[in-house]
């Protein structure tokens, strides 16, 4: 009983991760799911026990880097990065089963498996619990599970419906899935070869042969436990030059990865080492920023002083949830980076200062996994400029999933990434989601490449989510008018 309660749960929610890379086990995402919506839909007394079990299997595994940007970012004790990792697994649990709980108490009371409408309501609930996590905490989207059609067949409608409308897609099968498993076996046949079909492998890929800019990437690979430490500010300047020493001369713009220099852009310090640079090449690097009293991550042209602030922030890492409440109770909540400001909304596209009419996007570290933040960003760039500091997640599996992320939004907008992390994965991206080139996790390497500048707009950076979340509020309505309707006349 112990095993089938608690133990069976918490492996079903594990497994579910093993689907996304580095594992990449793609079908065990239909089973994770499907188990999930039987304990939520189906009559039974231990429904939120076993979801909590799951959550802690899914997100638990899935999230686990979060300790280690408490643990060190907070520099705080193991024990409170525990405690506060295992209340966000918690509030992701609340908000992502909510609406499912809630629907199947106030309009269901459990779900009778009989008909394909009741397949696209629980859809249809799952894809806005999901749109949900878009914005608990100012945002934790992170394995959202439609990520794991990359390179399937079914990447091809991430230009479309973005990666919502994979998630849809899995949601709809792990439901078929559920039906099968509990009342109607002979189910089970459509979900294997609906599932089969959505993961064959992709075969449209089109080569890219155009070369329009010259790049090269900058990964210093320093150790993030040493870099505010007295002495080590010399170590991280002199890599940091060896490997811009190794950039091509032909490359048009160089890029640094996010907030590497252990100093302010303000600072003396900054501007002696940006003296170092050959400014004939276009600059970019990542850096922290004051302006107005408030401190900002940024991305910085260093030959035009353009900046980009980052827009989300890495919950418990760069800021503090509920921050004006917590200050002073313990001393984490005043620790220096929970004074780490959000960029503003409204930023446009940088320009390019050695092209005419050429933009791109600009991305630091955690804008990438907001999918309506990235579209916005590329309503009139040429491509994208991502920066990063993947020591956040440690050795989890956290890197692998976060360039995954960055593959998908370069197929939902139709554009190239250039991306430059500390530490890895390092990366030129096209627009079809191939890694191009890459420095692997670890390594301190300089990479040179060339990407291409697009300008056409796909449907899906022109309306964003629109078809499948305006498509499951439309299933949520007609179930509710239907369920209303049917309990008035009995």
């Amino acid at each position: 009983m112990l095993t089938k309660k608690y133990v069976a749960p918490f492996l079903f929610g594990f497994i579910g991760i093993l689907s996304f890379a580095p594992f990449s086990i793609k079908p065990l995402i239909f089973l994770s799911y499907a188990y999930l919506i039987k304990e939520l839909t189906y009559k039974n007394d231990s429904t939120i026990k076993k979801l909590v079990f799951w959550s802690l299997g899914h997100w638990g595994f899935g999230m686990s880097w979060i300790i280690v940007s408490v643990y060190y970012y907070g520099n705080t004790n193991i024990y409170l990065s525990l405690i506060i990792f295992f209340i966000l697994v918690l509030i992701l649990t609340a908000v992502f089963s909510m609406p499912l709980l809630v629907m199947k108490i106030r309009l269901f009371n459990g779900f009778k498996y009989e008909r394909i409408g009741e397949i696209l309501y629980i859809s249809s609930l799952l894809i806005l619990s999901e749109w949900s996590m878009y914005y608990l905490l100012n945002g934790v989207p992170w394995i959202i599970p439609g990520i794991i059609f990359l390179d399937t067949i079914t990447q091809n409608l991430y230009p479309i419906l973005g990666v919502a409308g994979g998630s849809f897609i899995i949601y709809f099968l792990a439901a078929l899935m559920a039906i099968s498993w509990i009342k109607n076996k002979r189910l089970s046949y459509a979900f294997f070869i609906l599932t089969f079909i959505t993961l064959l492998p992709n075969t449209l890929y089109k080569n890219q042969t155009v070369e329009d800019i010259n790049v090269s990437i900058i990964q210093p690979a320093s150790d993030p436990f040493l870099k505010y430490s007295n002495g080590y500010k010399n170590t991280i300047e002199n890599n940091l030059l060896k490997l811009y020493r190794n950039r091509s001369k032909e490359s048009h713009i160089v890029i640094f990865p996010e907030a590497e220099l252990p100093y302010a852009l303000e600072s003396e310090e900054f501007n002696e080492f940006s003296r170092k640079l050959d400014h004939s090449q276009e600059i970019f690097t990542g850096a922290w920023h004051f302006e107005d009293g408030s401190l900002f991550n940024s991305l910085v042209n260093l030959n035009t002083s353009e900046i980009y602030n980052k827009q989300h922030l890495v919950p418990f890492g760069e800021y503090i949830p509920f921050i004006s409440s917590l200050r002073g109770l313990i001393a984490f909540f005043d620790m220096p980076m929970s004074n780490v400001s959000h960029g503003s909304t409204k930023q446009n596209a940088m320009k390019l200062n050695s092209f005419d009419d050429i933009k791109f996007a600009p991305l630091i570290c955690y804008d990438i996994a907001f999918g309506n933040t990235v579209r916005k960003s590329n309503i009139s760039s040429n491509f994208m400029i991502n920066i990063s500091n993947d020591t956040w997640f440690g050795s989890s599996i956290g890197p692998y999933h976060h360039l995954d992320i960055a593959r998908v939004r370069a197929i939902e907008n139709n554009k190239w990434i250039v991306r430059s992390t500390n530490d890895g994965f390092s990366a030129i991206i096209d627009n079809n989601g191939t890694i191009v080139t890459k420095i692997e996790k670890g390594d301190s390497s300089t990479l040179n490449g060339s990407i291409s500048l697009l300008k056409d707009r796909s449907f899906y950076n022109i309306y964003g989510y629109l078809i499948p979340y305006l498509f499951a509020l439309i299933v949520i309505l007609f179930s509710v008018i239907i369920n209303l309707c049917t309990k008035r006349r009995a």
